[in-house]
């Protein structure tokens, strides 16, 4: 029993060293959102930055230097177009 106590830790050593960690949640939706605009228009290149604007509906900047605004419509389909910033009041 001794010797297993002594053991189990370097048993256990390369079952934790296989283990990864996944990416980050901003790594993930930047991945995503580049593959999403590079479906409907001229390539991005890497997503530099997005910014929510709600639950479903984002303005993504590239690297190409364009603008888009990725949003799910009510029907559940994705809309991919050049985003327009909202009018001053």
């Amino acid at each position: 029993m001794n010797a297993l106590r002594r053991w189990l830790p370097v048993l256990c050593l390369p079952w934790l060293a296989a283990c990864q960690t996944p990416p980050p949640h901003a790594t993930l939706v930047r991945a995503e959102l580049a593959r999403l605009v590079a479906d409907e228009q001229p390539p991005c290149g890497a997503v530099l930055e997005y910014t929510r604007h709600g639950r479903l509906d984002y303005r993504v900047a590239c690297e190409s230097g364009h603008v888009y605004r990725v949003q799910v419509s009510a029907g559940g389909r994705v809309v991919v177009k050049p985003y327009e910033p909202p009018a001053p009041r």
